[in-house]
């Protein structure tokens, strides 16, 4: 089996459990001031905390989307939480792969039937994208993103 295809598959099974992080959507108020907010701990404590002022702390929490995720991570561990931050595909790994690649090949038979009608030797477009697609995903994956 193709070390690619393990890759993939390792990448979908430690995502698969995320699956309910769908749910989880960014705080209108950011993060580090909902989570401060809901243990109880004023911003004086928390840039205590981080050794930061006061009024950094409420920057942080106003512009939370321009945050290093080192300074997030930092934010998450002095409330004692664990700061996670990852890509979530939006149905699977492999199905990114298949879709795109799908994509791909039927581009290039496309491209290929055209000239193939020209003297009339145009081929089955399903079979020829499936099988395409899969050639190119074992042979040429990093060709499907162009």
């Amino acid at each position: 089996m193709d070390a690619r295809v393990l890759q993939i598959r390792a990448l979908d099974k430690k995502t698969s459990d995320l699956k309910s992080a769908k749910n989880i959507v960014p705080q209108p108020s950011g993060w580090i001031k909902t989570v401060r907010e809901a243990i109880g701990m004023t911003v004086s404590q928390l840039a205590t905390r981080l050794g930061v002022t006061q009024p950094r702390i409420t920057k942080m929490e106003s512009n939370e989307d321009n945050l290093k995720l080192s300074t997030m991570k930092k934010a998450a561990e002095a409330m004692n939480c664990e700061f996670v931050y990852y890509f979530k595909p939006r149905t699977t790994f492999q199905n990114l792969v298949d879709e795109q690649a799908q994509k791909k090949a039927a581009e290039v038979l496309k491209t290929v039937n055209v000239n193939m009608a020209l003297e009339n030797q145009e081929i089955a477009e399903d079979e020829a994208v499936k099988d395409f697609a899969t050639d190119l995903i074992n042979t040429k994956i990093k060709q499907i993103w162009d």
